[in-house]
Order: C-alpha cells, then sequence, then structure tokens
C-alpha cells in the first residue's frame, strides 16, 4: 500500500493537545504506511499545556514540529482564553502555510530509500478551534478533518444553532434565553436554556467564535469525533445529510503509564478499594473563597476521603490560568486540614488520570470536560457533576439526564456569569453521598459502560471500523 503522511494541528489549548496527540499515534500504531507530522502550538502563560507538549519527541513514524511560544503582551486585548487561543492559532496561519508548501516541493521528514516510498502529504488533520488551516489545505488542493475533542451532543447542537441562524434567521442569543425547553435533535431530552453555556448564548462568544467553526466544520471532508457508538448512539445518528461523514475514533485516553514518584498516589495505595473521591476541576477550574468553604463543610459532613485539587484564581480572572496555594489557610475553613488529617488530601495540580485508575477510587467531582469524563468511564468511576466554563453544563446534562451515568450537583453552574449564586453546602454533601454509594444504580451503568468503551477500542469494535473507514476515505 503506497505511504502516506498526515499533518496534525492541534490547537494550544491543555484539552485539545493532547486528545489530538493521541489521535496521531493511533493512526501510525494502527496503520504501517501511515506517518504523521505533529504541528504544536504554545499558549503564552499556559505552562501546563507548555510542560505537556515539550514532553513529546520524534520517534518511529511520528515528528513533531514545536513552534516557539509567542510574547504574552501580543494578546492583551483578548477578553478571555478562547479568544487568545484564537488569536495564536492565526497568528500560526501563515507560517504552517509555508510548512505545507515546502513539504509539497520535497521529501517529508521520513525519507526512506528509494523515492517511490517517499510519503505523500494526504491531508491535514486539524482541531476543532484551527478552523483556519483549512484555507491553506484549500490553497494546496489537500482534504482536511476536523478533530472534535468534544462530543457528537455538542457538535450536533453547534450545527442545529447555524442552521437555525444561517438558514431561519433566527437569534441565537435570544433562543437560549427563551422562556421554553429546546428541542435539539442530539439530546434526547428537552434542553433548558439554562444549561445552554455560554460559548453559544453569548453574542460576542457566537458571532466572532463558534459560528464561524462550524460554518468551517461544513467544508471538511470528515469530522473525527472523540466518543464511541455505544455512549452517544443518539446523537450521532441525529446527523443528517448536510453534515461530513462522522467518524468516532474513541475513547482516546492518555496511554497507562508507571506511576511516577508522587505523595498523592503513595497516598492513595493505603486506602481501601472505592473509598476515595476525586475533586478535580480542569485545567481552567478555580472557585471563589465562599465556594470553596462551602466544598469544604460538605466534605467534612460526609465523612469521605477525599483527594481535592484546590487552586486559587488567576489575577486575570478569565484571561489567565489558576496557580497553586501557597498557604491553603487563606481559603479553607480554620482547622479543616487538621480535621481531616489522614482522611483526605488538599493538594495543587494532581495526575488526574492515575488518580482515577487507582482501586482506591470510588467517586470524582468533576467539570465535566469531556476528557474527563471519558477517562472517568474508561475507570469506572462515576461521577457528580458541576460545570464551570465552556460546553460543560451540556456535557453534564447529557450524563445526568440523557444518558444515567452521573449524579448531579449542578447542570447549570457558570463561573462566567456575575449573577451566579452559591453552590450550598448541603447540595454538595448529598451529590457527594450518592455518588460514593456502592450500591447505585448509577455505579452499576459506569461499570457497564467501561467495558463497553474497551471494546469499541478493540479491533472489530465500533470505534477500530470506524478508524478504518476513516483511513479508507483518506487514501
Amino acid at each position: 500500500m503506497k505511504k502516506i503522511e498526515l499533518f496534525f494541528i492541534p490547537s494550544p489549548l491543555m484539552g485539545h493537545a493532547g486528545q489530538l496527540i493521541e489521535l496521531a499515534q493511533l493512526f501510525v500504531k494502527t496503520f504501517n504506511h501511515i506517518t504523521a507530522t505533529v504541528l504544536v502550538m504554545k499558549l503564552p502563560g499556559d505552562t501546563i499545556s507548555t510542560n505537556y507538549t515539550d514532553s513529546f519527541t520524534d520517534h518511529t513514524r511520528i515528528k513533531f514540529i514545536h513552534f516557539p511560544p509567542m510574547d504574552l503582551d501580543l494578546f492583551q486585548d483578548c477578553p478571555t482564553i478562547g479568544f487568545t487561543a484564537d488569536a495564536v492559532i492565526n497568528c500560526h496561519k501563515p507560517i504552517i502555510r509555508e510548512l505545507v508548501a515546502s513539504r509539497l516541493t520535497r521529501p517529508g521528514p521520513f525519507e526512506p530509500n528509494g523515492p517511490d516510498s517517499v510519503p505523500k502529504l494526504g491531508a491535514l488533520v486539524v482541531d476543532m478551534f484551527c478552523t483556519p488551516m483549512i484555507d491553506v489545505a484549500k490553497e494546496f488542493n489537500l482534504p482536511t478533518y476536523v478533530f472534535f475533542s468534544s462530543n457528537a451532543a455538542f457538535l450536533g447542537i453547534m450545527f442545529y444553532f447555524q442552521t437555525l441562524q444561517d438558514e431561519l434567521g433566527q437569534d441565537i442569543h435570544e433562543l437560549s434565553h427563551s422562556s421554553s425547553e429546546l428541542l435539539v435533535p442530539s439530546y434526547a431530552n428537552p434542553v433548558s436554556p439554562s444549561i445552554v453555556p455560554i460559548v453559544l448564548s453569548d453574542r460576542d462568544q457566537w458571532s466572532k467564535r463558534f459560528i464561524r467553526y462550524t460554518r468551517k466544520y461544513r467544508e471538511a471532508k470528515g469530522i473525527i469525533v472523540n466518543t464511541f457508538l455505544e455512549l452517544e448512539h443518539h446523537a450521532l445518528h441525529s446527523f443528517d445529510d448536510n453534515t461530513p461523514p462522522v467518524y468516532t475514533v474513541g475513547p482516546l485516553i492518555k496511554p497507562e503509564k508507571p506511576k511516577p514518584k508522587d505523595e498523592v498516589l503513595d497516598w492513595l495505595k493505603g486506602q481501601p478499594k472505592s473509598s476515595v473521591l476525586l475533586l478535580c476541576f480542569g485545567s481552567r477550574g478555580w472557585f471563589g473563597v465562599d465556594q470553596v468553604r462551602e466544598i469544604a463543610v460538605a466534605l467534612e459532613r460526609s465523612g469521605c476521603r477525599f483527594i481535592w485539587s484546590l487552586r486559587r484564581p488567576s489575577p486575570e480572572e478569565h484571561k489567565g490560568f489558576p496557580r497553586d496555594y501557597t498557604d491553603y489557610s487563606e481559603v479553607l475553613p480554620d482547622g479543616f486540614l487538621e480535621r481531616t488529617d489522614g482522611k483526605g488530601k488538599v493538594v495543587g495540580w494532581v495526575p488526574q488520570a492515575e488518580v482515577l485508575a487507582d482501586v482506591a477510587t470510588g467517586g470524582f467531582v468533576s467539570h465535566c470536560g469531556w476528557n474527563s469524563i471519558l477517562e472517568s468511564l474508561w475507570y469506572g468511576v462515576p461521577i457528580v457533576t458541576w460545570p464551570i466554563y465552556a460546553e460543560q453544563q451540556l456535557d453534564a446534562f447529557q450524563m445526568v439526564k440523557d444518558l444515567g451515568l452521573a449524579v448531579e450537583i449542578s447542570l447549570d453552574y457558570n463561573q462566567m456569569s456575575k449573577s451566579q449564586k452559591l453552590v450550598p453546602a448541603e447540595t454538595i454533601e448529598k451529590g457527594i453521598r450518592e455518588v460514593m454509594d456502592r450500591d447505585s444504580v448509577v455505579l452499576a451503568k459506569v461499570k457497564e459502560m467501561s467495558a463497553k468503551s474497551r471494546m469499541a477500542r478493540e479491533e472489530g469494535g465500533s470505534s477500530y471500523m470506524s478508524l478504518r473507514r476513516l483511513v479508507d476515505n483518506i487514501m
């Protein structure tokens, strides 16, 4: 079979870069005739993501091109991290155009002996936010495949809203403030306007970012989604002929590695099976002091063992990234650490996947980022939902209402809303007790879906077969 090279272009955001790199590795591991070149952009100020992507080095049939970080001062006018990421991507567009042009006029990075076996650059695989690169591919008559790192249901609502606006003249901002529930084809249950996330309901976020992405998706040769058929059967069957072919390749989970020497992981070793609750809210998750204290009260009342990833807000709030505390007594109730000593750990950044993989972990209070949801299902750890930003309110809704795979603390919490109320300790404690119940229906369903998630990736499974169809299409 003829050899082919693919360019993978991840977004510089942490939750996106890791997934697309895993997809590149899946391609080269599964298909001997494919090589991959990953073009790594960096988000100024995001040390966690930069440290993660810098850890990747070239190996057999996969090459990494790391672009140097750009000066943060260039992006001071960007109101949020999402707008900053878009600006970084657009700044790299001419650089990547030159790279594609040079690649098409000379052999690629994997030069075998003999000109007939030099891999041809066959396509660009771009992150859901890297849609400007679709124009680059068009210029050179290359196909583009969009990698959608969220779920099929959210992809469906983006297409639905774009159709309503472009074809029916609907004001999406007004729709998201409707007094009646929304019937969205990709969700099995009616969607309350209160859980439509700000990236769709805010006029600037929608008009300047998300509707533009969605329009460009329709120009792609196909859309690759990090999900699997057994999980999102309803959403995947909601797409019509106006949508490019959708390929499921998930769940893409960071490969298990030998556990690093880590205080948290060492502590977990001594805990009973399924006894520990993980509280972790992603690379951008933080709470104000009053909310932190409500969480602490709930944890103490529940009597549950716990690991709590507690981080302080950036001084720039939504423009920056949270940092670790130097002194937890600034925000925790007096005596909390002493009273929970031996029973809980309050830490900064945690190795989330490794904690979820440990048999001592029995529940997960999560912001419901799609990566976190897939990891929880893979390891069979039930989630209690606490969405914060991006599309997470819809993720929480899908997990609780459509799929019955999670327990609810909140479905509509919105960190960017100035009117957001505190979630009281009583509500948090109730969610904790439910998610740690070893006899719950949710736990049984999560364990069943965990087995299905692993079968989907096996040879002959739904995601394996979808990946083969995708490669046939590319060839």
